[in-house]
């Protein structure tokens, strides 16, 4: 009996000196793969994967009551996204192709209850670089083969890291940001 009370009693206490998932103060590099591209206009969505990155510093602990405590992060987003839209009216080698570039500051809220499971939620603001091309044999309807703009961008997301050990997570998003949905591995520095 006693050496049962001893083992529960290592367990508790093993979890106890376990580091929390993200805390004030440690730095987070996230690199992702994302699916569901979403247009500058959003008038087009595609299916080819795009590449993210992203950094934070977790910077504010909020306290939310008993044990459980909220870390602010804050940091810098950059996302790529190759596009294909082709228009459903017209034969399959007339389409527009081009490529999205996302450059933004990034804020999260990470709800911090467990040492491995790391769920937040966060905000976007930036700037779109998007530009694109027509491919056809014709021009009509656009004057311009070749166009380009540039435009203010920002999206909300959630999310939850899982941490395999103290500096390594597989990372999961679900959102409006380069793509709806995200996927990729957080090396978390402390």
């Amino acid at each position: 009996m006693k050496k049962g009370v001893l083992i529960v009693a290592a367990l508790i206490m093993s979890t106890m000196l376990f580091s929390q998932s993200f805390e004030k103060g440690n730095h987070g590099i996230n690199l992702g793969i994302g699916l569901g591209n979403i247009g500058y206009t959003g008038s087009y969505y595609s299916f080819l994967p795009s590449i993210n990155g992203s950094y934070e510093l977790g910077i504010v602990e909020v306290p939310m009551g008993s044990e459980l405590t909220g870390v602010v992060g804050v940091g810098g987003y950059l996302g790529f996204a190759p596009f294909r839209y082709g228009l459903d009216s017209w034969a399959d080698d007339w389409y527009w192709s081009g490529n999205r570039i996302v450059v933004a500051v990034r804020g999260t809220y990470h709800f911090i209850f467990h040492d491995k499971l790391d769920p937040y939620a966060g905000v976007i603001a930036g700037v779109d670089f998007e530009n694109w091309k027509w491919h056809g044999d014709s021009a009509y309807p656009y004057d311009d083969a070749f166009d380009s703009n540039v435009g203010p961008t920002g999206g909300v997301f959630v999310g939850a890291r899982y941490f395999f050990n103290d500096n390594f997570a597989a990372y999961a998003e679900l959102g409006y940001m380069i793509s709806f949905f995200n996927v990729g591995v957080t090396y978390k520095i402390q």
